[in-house]
């Protein structure tokens, strides 16, 4: 079953189990390391033991405990006092031997994408033992030969026992994830309540302020009718009562931010949903919609439905205004922390000295557009944390981007 590799503790570590891609979270590697210290410790049994920590967390307790067993020699091959050199690059272990038992642990997080999870290569009472120290000893700046061999337990190739052992590893380690996953979830869960807190409280201060700034105003604008009366029209008076007017909007629409109803959704469901839409007007200029879905798995987004919903029309509505007889494609992707939504075309370019004005509020291409829609859309998805951009416009195609943050990776 076993196909070593002597040259290279990387060689025991990839031929540990054939066609074996198991995954090892830290807090297994730490439990089983507890678990093949903690005999020793306990009994301060007559011991020679070799490490490579890179990192210590979570087992600096049963570490401290071994360094005062006055029976135990331990041997960090991360100390160069002791050792010459430590060309082992990613690869940690830890050796133990005695007249108890002997052991192996090795494993590599530098495959591992976030560097949390690790394949194993254990040995318990196995020769493999003898063939690891061989590979490591002459990193050594002292000769360890005679002490190392003179501990003698059962040193024969015990398949059936570590194949045991490895099968009640892997048992452990799922319930270990899966214990794991739910801790992140409740965290999750309890952030995203937290939030939800404080937005209701930022929101009923606007609401308060509102209000209360809306009142002055109301004084205000009393005042200017009574001076309006005593004196006239006045260009000043009338100016005085515009800026009030000004403000009261401005004050309207900061208080639409208390109305955003954020849920989790499913992007491609929302997506498709606005499609449908889409496809009953699109006709009317002989166009057609496409949707091209480079996503595995849900996409999960957290955001207010009907003002993404808001966006998503705008957009393609400006892009069937603009062309006729074309397909309108809405494409999405993304990465580990946004969806990307791109909506292109193929009608006329947008020159260079008014692509910086787009969404500039007022702004607008059509003889009798106010210039508020994609200004609109920018607002409404800075709200949302999302983004609006043009990605290209030539004479082939225009194309917008719009991101939206992933409430949860998109997962295969």
């Amino acid at each position: 079953m076993y196909r070593h590799n002597k040259k290279t503790l990387k060689g025991f570590l990839n031929s540990e189990y054939e066609n074996n891609e198991e995954l090892f979270s830290k807090r297994t590697v730490n439990g089983l390391l507890r678990s093949l210290l903690e005999p020793i410790a306990a009994n301060n049994a007559k011991s020679l033991i070799f490490t490579r920590f890179k990192n210590t967390n979570g087992i600096e307790g049963i570490i401290k405990r071994l360094e005062y067993c006055s029976n135990v020699e331990m041997f960090s091959f991360l100390d160069f006092d002791v050792v010459s050199k430590d060309d082992l690059v990613e690869t940690e272990f830890v050796i133990i031997t005695s007249h108890r038992y002997n052991a192996i642990l090795i494993w590599d997080y530098s495959d591992s994408k976030d560097k949390n999870e690790t394949r194993l290569c254990i040995r318990v009472n196995s020769k493999d033992v003898n063939e690891v120290y061989e590979v490591v000893k002459s990193r050594l700046k002292v000769n360890l030969d005679e002490k190392f061999y003179s501990y003698r337990p059962e040193r024969r190739e015990n398949a059936l026992l570590n194949d045991a052992i490895y099968n009640v590893l892997k048992m452990l380690n799922e319930n270990i994830k899966e214990n794991d996953f739910n801790l992140k979830e409740q965290e999750f869960i309890a952030n995203k309540l937290q939030t939800q807190n404080s937005l209701d409280e930022i929101n009923a201060n606007i609401r308060y302020c509102c209000h209360e700034i809306k009142n002055q105003l109301s004084v205000l604008d009393i005042y200017a009718k009574i001076l309006e009366k005593k004196f006239g029209e006045d260009n000043n008076l009338g100016l005085i009562r515009k800026s009030i007017s000004l403000i009261r909007l401005q004050l309207d629409d900061l208080r639409a931010n208390d109305n955003l109803n954020f849920v989790e959704k499913d992007l491609k469901k929302v997506i498709k949903a606005s499609i449908k839409v889409f496809e009953k007007i699109l006709p009317e200029r002989n166009n057609k919609i496409k949707f091209v879905d480079n996503i595995k798995g849900r996409a999960v987004v957290f955001i207010d439905e009907e003002r993404f919903f808001a966006v998503l029309n705008n957009i393609v509505k400006n892009a069937d205004e603009s062309t006729e007889n074309d397909e309108i494609e809405i494409r999405i992707e993304a990465d580990e922390k946004f969806a990307k939504i791109f909506i292109k075309n193929h009608g006329e370019k947008i020159e260079e000295e008014i692509k910086n004005k787009l969404f500039t509020e007022g702004f607008s291409t059509k003889k009798n557009g106010w210039g508020l829609g994609l200004n609109i859309c920018k607002k409404y998805l800075a709200a949302q944390l999302g983004s609006i951009s043009l990605v290209k416009s030539d004479d082939d195609e225009t194309e917008f981007l719009v991101t939206i943050p992933l409430s949860q990776k998109a997962v295969s």
